[in-house]
Formats: C-alpha cells, sequence, structure tokens
C-alpha cells in the first residue's frame, strides 16, 4: 500500500469497514466470505488460471493448457526452445531474441551445438536461417541437414563454402564494397577514395563491358591513377581525355571524374596506398559477383536454410555487409519469419555489427551474434548494448566434452541467469561419451 493513491487507499478502508459491519448484522457473514475466499483460490489457482514464473517462459504448448506467465500475466506464448536446464526445458518467446541474442565461447564444438539450437527453434517455428560461420570452424552443412531432417526441410539446406568458389557465387553490390570498407579499418582516406573512384568504375564498367571488380585495382595503380587525377585514362591502348569535347566517352568521363579531383593530393595519395591490396584482393574473388549469383535478399525472403563460410576477413565483412543490405531492404512481411546468426571476426571494426542489429530489428528479424569467450576490446566495446541475452560456454564438472553455457538474460520484464546445457549435450551424458 506503501504506493497506492488515497483514493485508493479509502476505497479499500471503505470495503473493510463494510465487511466488519455486515459481521455484526448477520453472524454467518464471515463464513461466506471464507467459503468465497476458497472458491476463487480453488477456480483460479489450482484449477484455473496457473501462474507461476518460469525458468524463462511458459511454453505455448502449456499456455493452450490454462498456464499463464507471471511475468507477462498471460498465457504462456514462448515457442523457441533454448537449452535444459535444472527446473526443466527453457524456453524464449520470439520477441525476447528478438531483443538480440549473442554466445561467447571458443571452442568449436560448443559453436555447433549452440548454433544448432537456434536453427532448431527456426525449423520448429518454421522460420528461415541463415548462419555466416566463422572461417576457422567445419561446414555446418551436415548438422543442419540432421536439424532440418525431423521438419521435412532437409532438402532446404544450402551450403556456400567461399573457399571453394562454389558456383553460382555470391552477389553482391558497390554498396557492399563500400560498407566493407569501414568495417576492415582502412580509415576515412580510403573511405573517401572509394567513394570517388566507384562511379568512375562503373562508367567503365558500363561502357566497355568489363567486370567492375577487376577494373579497381588496375586503376589504382600509380600511373593509372594519376592519369585520373589529371582527367585521363587509358583503355586498350587508347587515351580518353575528359576535355575531349568530341568523344562520347570523354562526355562520360567529365561527369564523373570532378568528385577524385575534389580531393586533397594528401587524401588521394593515403586513400590509394590503402586500397591497394583491398581491390587486388577483391579482384581475385571468384566467389562473389556483381551480377550473377545468389541474393540473400532473395534467400532471406523464401525462409531458406543456409550456412556461408568466409573464408578471410574480408570475404567476411563482405557477407556481413550484404546480410545488412538485404536486412535494410526488405520489409518486415518478408523478412520476419528469419533468423540470422553471425560469427563476427575480431578483425573487424564492429561497425558492421552494430548495422546488423538496427537492420533486424528493422525489418522485424531475429539477429543474434558469435563472439569469442573473450571478444576483443574494440568489439567489446561496440556490442556490448546490443544483446539483451547472452549465453557463455561453461563446463560441466564431471562430464567429459558436454556443452553447457550460462543465459544471461537484460530483458526489461524478464531477468535471469540460468545454466543450461544443449539437448545434444544431454544425449551425450545419458550415452555415456
Amino acid at each position: 500500500m506503501n504506493d497506492a493513491t488515497p483514493r485508493e487507499v479509502a476505497w479499500h478502508f471503505g470495503i473493510a469497514a463494510a465487511l466488519s459491519l455486515s459481521t455484526v448484522a448477520a453472524p454467518f457473514v464471515p463464513e461466506a466470505i471464507m467459503l468465497y475466499a476458497g472458491y476463487r483460490y480453488l477456480r483460479h489457482f489450482t484449477y484455473g488460471l496457473r501462474t507461476w514464473r518460469a525458468p524463462a517462459r511458459i511454453p505455448q504448448h502449456l499456455g493452450a493448457k490454462g498456464y499463464r506467465d507471471e511475468t507477462t500475466r498471460r498465457p504462456g506464448d514462448a515457442t523457441w526452445p533454448i537449452g535444459l536446464a535444472e527446473t526443466g526445458q527453457v524456453w524464449l518467446r520470439r520477441e525476447d531474441l528478438m531483443q538480440g541474442l549473442a554466445l561467447y565461447g571458443d571452442d568449436p564444438a560448443w559453436r555447433v551445438e549452440a548454433i544448432g539450437t537456434l536453427v532448431f527453434g527456426a525449423c520448429y517455428n518454421a522460420h528461415g536461417a541463415i548462419v555466416i560461420q566463422d572461417a576457422n570452424d567445419e561446414m555446418l552443412t551436415d548438422q543442419l541437414i540432421k536439424i532440418a531432417a525431423p521438419f521435412g526441410r532437409d532438402l532446404e539446406v544450402r551450403a556456400f563454402n567461399l573457399i571453394e568458389a562454389p558456383q553460382p557465387p555470391l552477389r553482391i553490390s558497390t554498396e557492399t564494397i563500400t560498407n566493407a570498407i569501414p568495417d576492415l579499418g582502412l580509415g576515412s582516406e580510403a573511405i573517401a577514395v572509394n567513394e570517388a573512384m566507384l562511379p568512375i568504375l562503373r562508367m567503365l564498367s558500363e561502357r566497355y563491358r568489363e567486370n567492375l571488380l577487376t577494373l579497381y585495382p588496375t586503376y589504382l595503380e600509380t600511373e593509372a591513377f594519376d592519369k585520373l587525377v589529371k582527367g585521363t585514362y587509358e583503355f586498350r591502348g587508347k587515351d580518353v581525355k575528359a576535355d575531349d569535347k568530341s568523344s562520347s566517352d570523354a562526355a562520360a568521363f567529365k561527369k564523373v571524374i570532378e568528385p577524385l579531383k575534389d580531393l586533397s593530393e594528401e587524401t588521394r595519395k593515403k586513400g590509394r596506398l590503402a586500397l591497394v591490396g583491398f581491390a587486388g584482393e577483391l579482384a581475385t574473388l571468384n566467389c562473389v559477383s556483381l551480377d550473377k549469383g545468389v541474393d540473400l535478399r532473395t534467400a532471406l525472403s523464401a525462409g531458406a536454410l543456409m550456412c556461408i563460410r568466409p573464408y578471410s576477413t574480408l570475404t567476411a565483412a563482405l557477407v556481413i555487409a550484404r546480410c545488412n543490405e538485404a536486412l535494410t531492404a526488405l520489409a518486415p512481411e518478408r523478412a520476419g519469419h528469419a533468423l540470422v546468426h553471425i560469427a563476427y571476426p575480431d578483425e573487424l571494426s564492429g561497425s558492421s555489427a552494430q548495422s546488423f542489429r538496427e537492420a533486424a530489428v528493422k525489418a522485424d528479424a531475429i539477429g543474434s551474434l558469435s563472439f569469442p569467450k573473450r571478444a576483443a576490446s574494440h568489439i567489446y566495446k561496440a556490442t556490448r548494448k546490443l544483446c539483451a541475452l547472452q549465453i557463455r560456454s561453461t563446463k560441466i564438472e564431471d562430464v567429459e566434452q558436454a556443452r553447457s553455457g550460462r543465459i544471461v538474460s537484460a530483458l526489461k520484464d524478464c531477468p535471469f541467469v540460468l545454466d543450461i546445457q544443449f539437448p545434444a549435450a544431454e544425449r551425450d551424458k545419458q550415452e555415456g561419451v
């Protein structure tokens, strides 16, 4: 009553006074009140509205039987199994996971079990799942097929191992390249030079039907770059000058050269040097393409089951940037039934992780991230406030090779800390592995 308003206090006092006076006029009223209270207890707490604080959330199948979640005061609606605790199964709502989940662990087998549990939840809820793996982990294809098989979705699983340069490749855009550069920490000069160079490269690619990715390092070479700054480019032994009024090639060149000229000499110099190695590696990639291959937007919209394994920091940055583009471009009704999990490399800046969480929330999708057990300082600072749920790997005593974790919830209405085992770890325990 300490926080009740004066009107509420007066109301309760009036009820108490009325009950007290009624006992004078009718001796049997107290007994009637007791019987009514007993009826209410039996009806609403034992046989009717059954509420309690679950280890996390009340699962939907129990909510259908009348069980209510004490934190939300409504029938249980949790549909996502997370693991096994001493108190039983741990379930969460889709809305909980949308607030962000972070996995922290170094053991590859632990990561496989943790990600497998998330994908199981996606299959259970008829969601799609796109998993961007760590470059050092084995492909998850076999594990995903086993998880999807009981749901009749094993034939939907697609794997893209970018080390083996699959055909068709993964489709990216020039915006993907632009978004990957800050994440690679190449500096503000590289960002500025890239923004000035891309219109030039796009013009050359369209006019001469050449691959923009292979043109990039060519025109970053010292001589070719200096010519561009002076208003000239060479293609197949032919020089084209921006001030040539009789050439359509020159007219097209003149439209796109000014941003590069406007940069200071120091910015051009530092930016070019920072981009040379980046553009050189980009030109050698057979696993990505600007005009053909698999589009993540289509995969997300279709609810696909897919795992992608990058093989370098650059390919990881490109895949993450493309994933962010896909989430941003899709409306919630198209991406709302998807889980996207990213194993985030320590070598990146953390900016794309922030963009990923923002894009996932906007698209109404579930976005989760995984990090090493001790993430790099700059990554931790960039991502520490992104996720309301964390699962950290732990070891189970007396059980060899068991995979377990400690889940910490900062959900507004459901804070908790629980030690859990993933279902596969429990099976190992029973089998004596």
